[in-house]
């Protein structure tokens, strides 16, 4: 791994996900240990911005009409009947990377499970000379399950970060990590943060 060719995906590490303030927060609907995640996280975001690895939040985001109202499917309104105005929406509050997190190099927005479709995060990995990517956030089990096939699919290396990852149950993180262990390599932030302080380069 080269630091120079790599880059950290954090992908929905958002507000309205994780702060008790945001759209999911005022809802009741916790990530079981989402303390953890965000403290394993700080340790490798530290450990890019030390050496000269590139940090790229990949957020959520909420399209509104012409009056402001957002535009959401009829399956994310089944599953998330409480999405209101103002949720996940660009440039509020709640559509941001938590602050114990911030700042990220470069931010994407993407409006489905993959943070390649439909983004320009191609576009600009091939442009920084990216080769290696280590993701880290939410929904192992849908949104990271995705980009990191589609990562593969794109020829990159993929690392995922197992405590640097979560789902909304215990049960569909540890499912998704037995099936993305065929898909991508799987590391702890510590070592992950090991390797980062051995590289020469």
């Amino acid at each position: 791994m080269n630091i120079r060719k790599t880059a950290l995906i954090l992908s929905e590490m958002q507000n309205d996900y994780l702060h008790a303030d945001g759209a999911y927060g005022r809802a009741h609907i916790r990530l079981p240990n989402n303390r953890a995640v965000i403290e394993q996280l700080i340790k490798v975001t530290n450990a890019f911005r030390e050496n000269g690895g590139k940090i790229i939040t990949v957020n959520f985001s909420l399209i509104c009409d012409k009056d402001n109202k957002p535009l959401i499917s009829e399956e994310l309104k089944q599953d998330c009947p409480f999405l209101t105005r103002g949720d996940f929406q660009i440039g509020r509050w709640g559509h941001q990377l938590v602050e114990e997190l911030a700042p990220a190099d470069y931010a994407i927005n993407k409006i489905s499970e993959s943070c390649f479709h439909m983004t320009h995060l191609e576009w600009l990995l091939r442009k920084l000379g990216v080769d290696t990517l280590i993701f880290g956030g939410l929904m192992t089990n849908e949104g990271l399950a995705s980009s990191l096939r589609d990562a593969q699919n794109r020829s990159f290396k993929t690392i995922l970060l197992q405590d640097g990852s979560g789902s909304f149950s215990i049960a569909s993180q540890e499912a998704a990590l037995r099936s993305l262990s065929f898909v991508t390599e799987i590391s702890t932030c510590t070592d992950v943060c090991g390797k980062i302080q051995q590289l020469t380069y």
